[in-house]
């Protein structure tokens, strides 16, 4: 429906019969299905846009040339009227635009910005990518402190050859001539260090698996479409713990795909943002259903690569920070100072995992 009003009209001097529109409101935008001249196929939108952009642009650029042209033929005085015509009538209105087609453009402008170009794939994409740029900066804060830290393998070396008392003095003056004590604020840094690359490694991994994988795309497209929500609004999260996936929309609740990374003992788990039921509304329907489709990883296989490398204990056991902090004062205070917390395997405010 054309949604075009015009203001009041300046009558050109000399020409009683033809209005030339001073200005242009849009209320609605117009449907641009009633152009008969609009393109078809794929990316229409985009095509139409060029279309409008060329005819626009052209139009400005030829009125720029013959304003000059006319700015230079005026004569500045009597003197040099010699040679020179006065501009033919009508000189500019070639050169004015089609207020329709401006609002063509307007309105490929919107169907542009709003299209869906911008899908599951390449969300899940760019948090891989976004993962891996997280991963590779804690990657080298973990190197900064583990080479930090190493200090204590030359002391190490040191203490175990200390077997004489000649060997003992040598390790008090190696001990005296070197910065040899860990500063706690570094174990802290490799601690949590090790903590973003675990947890920036499952979410890459998830994400990028995620992007190729039809039933998970379709899934998350879908409720992308249903809810009306902007994907590139939209971020990607993930827990190994509970094997959760979770989308965040700008303007619906989350959607939530559990169970496809691990090996459960129950079909997927779909939160969906709507409660509509899932139809393939996307095009790319899963190769079988969503309550059929089980998990592409399995814990064991995660296991079975952490045991390949060297110290990788499933039953090892996580440490509150906080608490750790205050055991480390309360160590420091104790007498004598030494706690050998390796031969217990306690690391201060622990609880099993």
């Amino acid at each position: 429906m054309i949604s075009l009003f015009l203001s009041v009209s300046a009558q050109l001097s000399g020409d009683t019969g033809v209005y030339y529109p001073q200005a242009i409101t849009f209320g609605s935008l117009i449907d641009p299905n009633i152009n008969p001249l609009r393109p078809v196929g794929g990316f229409v939108e985009i095509q139409e846009l060029v279309n409008t952009a060329d005819y626009i642009n052209s139009q400005v650029s030829d009125a720029q040339a013959s304003v000059i042209e006319m700015a230079l033929g005026v004569p500045v005085s009597s003197d040099s009227v010699n040679g020179l015509s006065v501009p033919v009538a009508g000189r500019t209105d070639s050169h004015k635009i089609d207020l329709l087609e401006v609002a063509y453009y307007n309105q490929s402008i919107l169907d542009t910005v709003n299209a869906n170009y911008y899908s599951a794939q390449h969300l899940l994409v760019d948090s891989y990518e976004e993962n891996m740029d997280q991963m590779d900066a804690a990657i080298e804060m973990f190197a900064g402190a583990a080479t930090e830290i190493s200090k204590a393998e030359a002391i190490y070396t040191e203490a175990i050859n200390a077997q004489t008392d000649e060997d003992r003095i040598q390790l008090q003056n190696y001990i005296r001539s070197n910065d040899v004590q860990i500063d706690q604020s570094t174990v802290q840094t490799f601690n949590q260090s090790l903590d973003v690359i675990e947890d920036k490694a499952q979410a890459a991994t998830a994400s990028l698996w995620a992007s190729q994988d039809s039933a998970t795309l379709a899934m998350i497209n879908y409720d992308g479409i249903a809810t009306l929500s902007n994907m590139t609004s939209s971020t990607v999260a993930y827990d190994a713990w509970s094997d959760q996936m979770t989308i965040t929309w700008d303007n619906a609740t989350d959607t939530v795909l559990q169970g496809v990374f691990f090996n459960n003992v129950d079909n997927i788990g779909w939160t969906q943002a709507t409660t509509e039921v899932y139809d393939g509304f996307y095009g790319d329907t899963p190769p079988i259903s969503i309550n059929e489709m089980y998990s592409a990883y399995s814990y064991g296989t995660g296991e079975s690569v952490a045991s390949i490398g060297s110290g990788y204990n499933v039953n090892a056991k996580l440490y509150d920070p906080v608490q750790l902090v205050q055991d480390v004062i309360e160590v420091t205070n104790e007498n004598p100072t030494t706690n050998y917390n390796n031969q217990n395997g306690n690391l201060g405010g622990l609880y099993e995992n």
